[in-house]
C-alpha cells in the first residue's frame, strides 16, 4: 500500500467516523461555543464591575479610618466585628481590609452561569448603569440559547435511557411492562441521585467547613431545581485554589441542571406510560445496491424490516 492510498483510507475513515458521530459532534461543539459565552460573559461583567468594586472598598475603608480618628477609644477590633455582623445580616457593601475582591473572573463566570439557568443565587449583583444593562442584554440572549442546550444534552441523556429501557425490556421479556419500566425508572433515579446530589454534597461538605451534610444536600437540591435561594452559595469562604473551585462549582450546575431536567421528563414518561407495552421496529439499511421492486432500479439504503423472530433478536443484539 502505498502512502498515498494509505493516507486516504484514514481521511476515509474520519469522514465516516464524522458521520457515524454527528450528532454527538454537534452537541460537543455547540457545548464548547456555550462556554465560551459564558467565558465572555465573565471577562466583561468583571471588566465592569470589578472597578466599582474597588473603588466602594475604598470608601468603606476610609469610613472605617474617619471612625478610627473621631473614636480613638474603640479598638479596631471592635470596628472590624461590627462590619462582620453587618456583612453576615446582609447589608451590601461592607468589605473588610483583609477579604478579596468579590467580582473575580471565576467569580463573574460563576455569576454567569447562575444567570442563564436562571438559580440566581443573589451573592453577586451589577451596581453600575453599565452592568445593569449589559446584565439584561446578555441574560434575555444567553436564556434561550442555555435552555437549547440543556435539550439538546436532556435529548442525548433520552437516546441512552431508552437504549437501556429496550435491553430491559429484551432480557426480562414483554409480558409484563409496569415491572420492566418501574426497574428502568428506579434504577435510573437511584444512580442519578447518587450522582447528583449525595457524592456531589461529600465533595461540598468537605470544602465548605461551615456547612454541614445536610446544608450540602439542602443546596445541590436547591441549586440544580433552579430555585437558588441564595442562603447557601460555593465558593464565597477563603480557599486556596478558590478559582479552580468556582470554574468546578460553574461546570456541576450545568451538568445538574440537565441530569435534573431530564429526570423530569423520564418521570413524566414513566407515569403516562407505566402500563403500556414497548415496542422495537427494527430495521437494517443495506448500502449495497438493491432494486426495491424488480422492475425497478437498483437504489441504495434500502431498509428491511425482518419478519421473523430470530432475525428481530439478531437485528437488535
Amino acid at each position: 500500500m502505498t502512502f498515498w492510498a494509505f493516507l486516504t483510507r484514514i481521511l476515509s475513515g474520519q469522514k465516516n467516523f464524522v458521520m457515524d458521530h454527528k450528532k454527538g459532534i454537534s452537541i460537543v461543539f455547540v457545548t464548547i461555543g456555550y462556554f465560551g459565552y459564558l467565558a465572555f460573559g465573565g471577562y466583561i461583567f468583571c471588566l465592569i464591575e470589578a472597578p466599582e468594586e474597588a473603588k466602594q472598598q475604598e470608601r468603606i475603608l476610609k469610613i472605617k479610618s474617619n471612625l478610627m480618628t473621631t473614636y480613638p477609644d474603640v479598638p479596631e477590633a471592635a470596628i472590624n466585628h461590627l462590619y462582620e455582623q453587618l456583612s453576615a445580616a446582609g447589608v451590601k457593601g461592607i468589605v473588610l481590609a483583609n477579604t478579596t475582591a468579590k467580582w473575580t473572573y471565576g467569580n463573574a463566570f460563576l455569576f454567569s452561569m447562575t444567570l442563564l439557568t436562571t438559580i440566581g443565587y443573589g451573592h453577586l449583583s451589577p451596581t453600575t448603569q453599565l452592568g445593569k444593562i449589559v446584565c439584561m442584554a446578555y441574560t434575555a440572549v444567553g436564556i434561550p440559547i442555555t435552555l437549547m442546550i440543556l435539550a439538546l444534552h436532556v435529548d442525548l441523556l433520552t437516546s441512552i435511557s431508552n437504549v437501556y429501557k429496550a435491553n430491559l425490556f429484551r432480557r426480562l421479556g414483554y409480558q409484563n411492562p409496569f415491572c420492566v419500566r418501574s426497574l428502568h425508572f428506579l434504577s435510573v433515579l437511584v444512580f442519578i441521585i447518587v450522582g447528583t446530589f449525595i457524592l456531589p454534597a461529600w465533595v461540598f461538605y468537605y470544602l465548605e467547613t461551615a456547612w454541614s451534610y445536610l446544608d450540602s444536600i439542602y443546596f445541590c437540591f436547591i441549586s440544580l431545581t433552579t430555585v437558588g435561594l441564595g442562603d447557601f452559595v460555593p465558593a464565597t469562604a477563603a480557599h486556596p485554589q478558590i478559582e479552580i473551585y468556582r470554574f468546578l462549582a460553574t461546570m456541576y450546575l450545568f451538568m445538574g441542571v440537565t441530569v435534573v431536567m431530564f429526570m423530569m421528563g423520564l418521570a413524566t414518561d414513566y407515569y403516562q406510560n407505566c402500563n403500556k407495552g414497548f415496542h422495537i421496529i427494527p430495521v437494517r439499511v443495506i448500502p449495497e445496491k438493491v432494486p426495491i421492486i424488480s422492475e425497478d432500479p437498483p437504489s441504495y439504503g434500502t431498509i428491511v424490516i425482518p419478519e421473523t423472530i430470530d432475525e428481530t433478536r439478531l437485528l437488535l443484539s
